[in-house]
């Protein structure tokens, strides 16, 4: 119980459920340029990040993916990038948050490998061409998209065919009201995905993570 509860502050923290406006895209990009330089300290990379990051790596490995181009939407600090650099070291990895500070700490970090790419962008807008990715990622900022259902169509363009989308994002069974049609159950995740073009191969809720994170796999087609 005692880690569940802690998951569930860190899950409070990620939403920012305490501050008002959290649909409102320029508060929630000044909110996460003043977290960026703390962000990696935070107590949300070792209860949810990380095996967030860990579920999605093992995801797009169990599903067949041997990625030449990766992307990242919604990245941070980078920190998947590092992983999945290390799990497939001959691809090009790209990393795209909307928040300009949490970049600046990527490339401040990360600069020293070639294969590494950052840009500012919504995700609604990816600066990247059509059907040049094989794998893409997002993990725990699904929820503060802006266009939820243009961000996962601009996913859907950019991945090439057979190319895999594998998204992240929390589904805890308890939620401000206000607050619930950003999360997205499992039925509506899929009809997104599938409006997309995007077809669900998986969907399940990792024990890890006592349940609070949903991870959706699909395939283009």
């Amino acid at each position: 119980m005692k880690t569940v509860n802690l998951i569930w502050s860190a899950l409070r923290a990620v939403t920012g459920a305490h501050h008002a406006g959290l649909g409102d895209a320029d508060q929630e990009r000044a909110r996460f340029d003043r977290w960026a330089p703390r962000y990696d300290r935070s107590i949300g990379q070792s209860l949810l990040f990380s095996p967030t990051h860990a579920a999605v790596l093992c995801a797009a490995a169990e599903a067949g993916s041997l990625p030449r181009s990766v992307v990242d939407v919604g990245c941070g600090t980078g920190r998947l990038r590092e992983r999945a650099a290390k799990q497939w070291p001959d691809a090009r990895l790209t990393g795209i948050d909307a928040s300009p500070k949490m970049i600046a700490e990527a490339r401040a970090k990360l600069s020293g490998d070639a294969r590494l790419r950052f840009d500012v962008a919504d995700a609604a807008a990816l600066p990247l061409e059509l059907a040049s990715v094989d794998l893409a990622f997002s993990t725990v900022s699904f929820h503060h998209w802006s266009d939820q259902a243009g961000g996962v169509r601009e996913v859907a363009r950019v991945l090439g065919a057979g190319g895999l989308f594998v998204l992240a994002d929390m589904a805890p069974p308890l939620l401000v009201q206000s607050l619930t049609s950003r999360f997205h159950a499992v039925g509506s995740r899929r009809q997104l995905f599938e409006q997309a073009g995007l077809g669900v191969v998986r969907q399940w809720r990792p024990i890890r993570l006592a349940g609070h994170v949903l991870i959706t796999v699909g395939r283009k087609g």
